[in-house]
């Protein structure tokens, strides 16, 4: 009995010690997520609660997960059975939470997406009008446009008259190339900027949500090594 009680415990050691790393990590991830996004939800590129809902629930989660992970060593260290049926709790807490998360992400990305579209349409008048060049919108625009190399919301047919296509669309950027070889279309990024966003905030959605579906199954194999602890030590 004392064997198995001593695994017991050296397994949910290591486990609460990765529930706080990941803890750590979660609140990094959304740290980085909300500052690389941050100026385009600031501008109204698209709906902020895209940005700051996710960004706050991976926050929570990591704080949890911290929290968590600090409870269930406590409990070990101090053979403390309160603090142990309170890990139980929490992870059963944190495992709904996730399941949530997670289908969430996926419910709201196209809408995401598209208000990305929408707002980056809004934005175009408003950040190349020909008084507007030293507007933060436009600054905000060409940041856009260069560092996710796209053009437009959709692409560059979204330029109409009297707007022109601006330099931050090409893909050799310099002063004044879009006016340059006015025939050549291909100099000009063909991806919309809308998909282009999304797919950036994607690639952290989806981290996110692989962390997620593997930290689900860890917190189930520790509510049934807290279980099996708890029993053990009855």
């Amino acid at each position: 009995m004392g064997c198995c009680e001593g695994l017991l415990r050296c397994l949910l050691f290591i486990f609460n010690g990765a529930l706080f790393a990941a803890g750590i990590a979660l609140v990094v991830i959304g740290a980085i997520a909300g500052d690389e996004f941050r100026d385009y939800a600031d501008e109204d590129i698209f709906d902020s609660k895209y940005l700051w809902g996710p960004v706050a629930l991976a926050i929570v989660v990591g704080i949890l997960l911290i929290f968590v992970g600090l409870c269930g060593v406590g409990g070990l260290c101090c053979k403390n059975k309160c603090m142990l049926k309170a890990f139980i709790i929490f992870v059963l807490v944190l495992i709904a939470l996730e399941v949530v998360i997670c289908v969430l992400a996926f419910v709201y990305n196209d809408e995401g997406e598209k208000s990305a579209r929408d707002g980056i349409r809004r934005a175009i008048p408003v950040a190349y009008n020909i008084n507007a060049n030293d507007s933060n919108t436009r600054k905000i625009m060409d940041k856009l446009q260069k560092e996710f190399e796209c053009c437009g919301s959709t692409n560059l047919s979204d330029y109409t008259a009297p707007i022109k296509v601006p330099d931050a669309c090409c893909r050799n950027f310099q002063n004044g190339c879009a006016a340059m070889d006015p025939g050549n279309l291909n100099k000009f990024y063909s991806k919309g900027c809308a998909k282009a966003l999304f797919d950036e905030f994607d690639k952290y959605s989806i981290g996110l949500f692989t962390v997620s579906i593997i930290f689900v199954v860890l917190q189930i194999i520790g509510f049934i090594l807290a279980c099996k602890f708890l029993a053990e030590d009855d």
